[in-house]
């Protein structure tokens, strides 16, 4: 298969996975990640920071964080996708209503390392500082938030 075939198939895969995290749908996350995975968010002293894999993202990090959030919320839209070979790229921006009332809005970059179709790693960066005042809200309001 030609290279620029492999890049756009991956790209295809991103746009994929942000949809099944768009609808909450861990299997379908699920299908998408390689064994494997590793999903990591670059930061420090924020819940969720660090590396995690597969198991743990799908079984305790992501329903984690979605419970937060108004069922169904946040949404995330990818504004930009650079893609080479195996690795992508995606600029996105991440909005939804907290479950006490606050409203989410953050931007994001992930890099996501693809093979045969499947994702091997996911790097996230995020404005931190955003990301962990909104939690302590969330968690003063009586919300548990056991991201790691």
């Amino acid at each position: 298969m030609a290279s620029q075939e492999i890049t756009e198939r991956n790209k295809e895969t991103v746009r994929a996975f942000i949809d099944a995290l768009n609808r909450q749908d861990l299997d379908g996350l699920g299908a998408l990640l390689a064994d494997d995975a590793t999903w990591t968010v670059c930061a420090r002293d924020i819940p969720g920071a660090g590396s995690h894999e597969k198991k743990t993202v799908l079984g305790r990090v992501l329903p984690a964080a979605m419970a937060i959030f108004e069922p169904g919320e946040p949404k995330t839209e990818i504004t930009r996708m650079i893609a080479e070979g195996d690795m992508v790229s995606a600029e996105m921006v991440s909005y939804g209503r907290l479950r006490h009332g606050a409203v989410y809005s953050n931007q994001y970059s992930h890099v996501y390392e693809i093979h045969q179709g499947r994702i091997t790693a996911i790097r996230e960066y995020t404005d931190t500082d955003y990301a962990g005042k909104i939690m302590a809200g969330a968690v003063a309001a009586g919300h548990t938030l056991d991201l790691d």
